[in-house]
């Protein structure tokens, strides 16, 4: 366990009770109208996290930014749940899975960085993959393959293969990500695994018809 030299508790403690109320109103069957409610109440928290882990930023306390980001960033998952099922209530179906690959993805990368036990930990990722299989048909995705010729680190602004961060790694309270400038793309290629589960096929063609992959409904061209 990482040293704190603030008092980690009561930060967790408000953290737990605003996920608990959050994770009791992530069901389909929910009034609509409270779900959007509950969405703005996480917002304005989550304003409030990242208020504190600027503080804690600039006195250099990189433990406790990490951790703040760690919870403003399991929050953000709960989010983009709640916005899922209020798209998919409200038929926007694009949008919801949209959210629902966000939210997988804000959690996984808390899960990879977490040091503190937060109370949801692997479980809720299941929750998410779940909706995934039940709520959404197989999806067919596609993967951009290439050579990187040029990328930048997000936190320092270096050559990201000269910078000593890694990505997907939090360092005071802000996550790594390599930013490709340049690229050559070599092939474009449908695989079952993607590495962005936002690159996938929207539409498909039946009969002459152009049809959305997840409603079944025909669309213009």
């Amino acid at each position: 366990m990482k040293n704190f030299k603030i008092n980690p508790n009561v930060i967790l403690e408000e953290f737990n009770k605003v996920a608990k109320l959050a994770q009791r109103k992530a069901f389909i069957t929910v009034d609509t109208e409270l779900q959007k409610e509950e969405i703005e109440t996480i917002q304005k928290y989550r304003i409030q996290l990242v208020e504190k882990k600027e503080i804690y930023k600039v006195e250099k306390l990189e433990n406790e930014a990490n951790l703040i980001y760690c919870l403003e960033n399991s929050l953000l998952a709960l989010e983009h749940e709640l916005m899922m099922l209020v798209n998919i209530k409200e038929g926007r179906m694009n949008e919801a899975w949209d959210n629902l690959v966000d939210a997988q993805v804000t959690y996984g990368t808390v899960l990879k960085n977490s040091f503190f036990s937060i109370e949801s930990e692997e479980g809720y990722l299941k929750r998410l993959e779940a909706y995934e299989r039940l709520l959404f048909p197989p999806m067919i995705f596609t993967s951009v393959g290439g050579i990187i010729r040029e990328s930048l680190c997000s936190l320092c602004n270096d050559d990201y293969n000269k910078c000593n961060h890694i990505k997907g790694k939090i360092y005071n309270g802000e996550c790594c990500t390599r930013i490709i400038s340049r690229m050559e793309i070599e092939e474009v290629s449908f695989v079952d695994v993607p590495a962005n589960k936002h690159c996938r096929a929207i539409t498909t063609k039946s009969n002459g018809k152009t049809i959305d992959v997840l409603t079944l409904k025909e669309v213009d061209n």
